[in-house]
């Protein structure tokens, strides 16, 4: 969720097999194409309000009501307290309303996310806890070379509960994110001179950021964007997405009980986002991802399994909102594309049960990956898009890939490329 994506990702070992290291100097301004970094799920911070109209479950969580706005996503203190977290998990909820088809936050609970524009929202979401970030790392290392926050470099944090749907379907939230971001892409050439921009993502906010540029015409790409660079992007979804909607997700907090969380993040628009693709570019319909002793689950059968969680009502978004994304081939985006994986880690590929209870333990098959991303989800567009690269980066961990200093190393040659 980032993420990290919901996936509480235990680190292994960096064996690095790259290229060997080169120096990477500073250069002028006035000879950088400027960035645009968009980060991945739960890596941002996320304010609240609670208003009059906010009916909490507990006297505790109303202690701020009418107080004005406070840190809901990261207080990594306030959570240690196991008190605090079934207020954290209803502020933190999202409602899917089936009358306007879109998703909503609990009435009384008013969001925003803080320093648009900037690298400061995810530096450190819990500016108490500034060793509790990675997206940092790779923030220095691009200071190093020479990007200065807010002139040659800029952030667009976003509420990642929420993403974007198809065409004929509205998302309120999600869609005013894409109009900040194009505006943001805009304004970023504007004060370097007109040159375009390079747009650098981790994560989920690889596939949020390829859906802006398939939304935008061939002449507004050409003008502002010169180059996409994805690292670790979800192409097709990811198996430990159908795991979180059962074990539930901490965000890597080993003092929260992930299942306390299990009805927030099975809410939030996102977690439908996570499971994996149907495309035969991806997992296909033929292999099994999730096995019982009386019926196996492959992609092409995600609405059954979600009804066999105990989550049926989510099909309906799922098949609306979701699979018409995702379900295929995705577009080209029509400009230059870096396409940065983490391979030859073990990745969550098949999850099997003993029996046929989903609450049970499973135990896990690994394939190949990231820790995270399958691998088959992160090539899902190679041989697909034109003007494409491929860079693989062997035996480094999914946030790993943009904090680990020889990964940095090959992902600040990929942004150079640019300039």
């Amino acid at each position: 969720m980032a993420i990290p994506l919901p996936i509480l990702v235990q680190l292994l070992p960096l064996l690095l097999v790259a290229a060997a290291p080169c120096s990477l100097e500073a250069a002028a301004p006035h000879q950088l194409h400027p960035i645009v970094l968009v980060p991945g799920y739960a890596t941002n911070e996320l304010d609240v309000r609670l208003t009059e109209l906010y009916r909490p479950s507990s006297p505790r969580c109303g202690e701020r009501k009418g107080k004005g706005w406070f840190r809901l996503y990261l207080n990594y203190s306030a959570l240690q307290d196991p008190a605090n977290v079934p207020c954290f998990a209803e502020q933190m909820t999202s409602v899917y309303d089936t009358a306007s088809d879109d998703y909503f936050n609990v009435p009384g609970v008013e969001t925003r996310v803080p320093f648009f524009g900037s690298t400061q929202a995810f530096r450190y979401p819990d500016p108490d806890r500034k060793n509790f970030s990675y997206m940092n790392t790779l923030v220095e290392r691009l200071e190093k070379v020479g990007y200065r926050d807010g002139e040659t470099m800029f952030g667009a944090p976003y509420d990642f509960r929420y993403v974007v749907a198809p065409a004929g379907h509205p998302s309120r939230v999600g869609d005013a994110f894409l109009r900040a971001l194009k505006g943001l892409v805009e304004r970023a050439s504007r004060l370097n001179g007109g040159r375009p921009v390079t747009i650098i993502t981790h994560s989920a906010g690889g596939p949020l950021t390829h859906q802006l540029l398939i939304r935008q015409p061939p002449a507004w790409r050409q003008r502002f964007v010169r180059r996409f660079v994805p690292v670790a992007a979800p192409w097709g979804g990811i198996v430990l997405g159908m795991v979180t909607l059962v074990s539930g997700n901490n965000y890597g907090l080993p003092f929260v009980d992930a299942r306390a969380l299990l009805a927030a993040g099975r809410s939030q628009q996102t977690s439908l986002w996570l499971l994996p693709s149907p495309s035969p570019a991806v997992f296909g319909t033929a292999q099994p991802l999730v096995i019982t002793k009386s019926r196996n689950y492959s992609a092409g059968d995600v609405a059954d399994y979600l009804v066999a969680i105990g989550f049926g009502e989510a099909v309906g978004p799922y098949e609306s909102r979701v699979l018409p994304l995702f379900g295929g081939y995705l577009p080209p985006p029509g400009v230059p594309v870096t396409n940065i994986v983490g391979v030859g880690v073990g990745t969550t590929e098949r999850i099997v049960y003993p029996g046929d209870d989903l609450d049970a333990t499973p135990a896990t098959v690994a394939g190949d990956g990231d820790g995270v991303v399958n691998l088959a989800s992160a090539l899902a567009v190679e041989n697909k898009w034109k003007d494409y690269r491929l860079v693989k980066v062997s035996n480094v961990t999914h946030n790993d890939l943009v904090a680990d200093d020889q990964a940095l190393e090959i992902v600040i040659r990929e942004i150079q490329r640019a300039n």
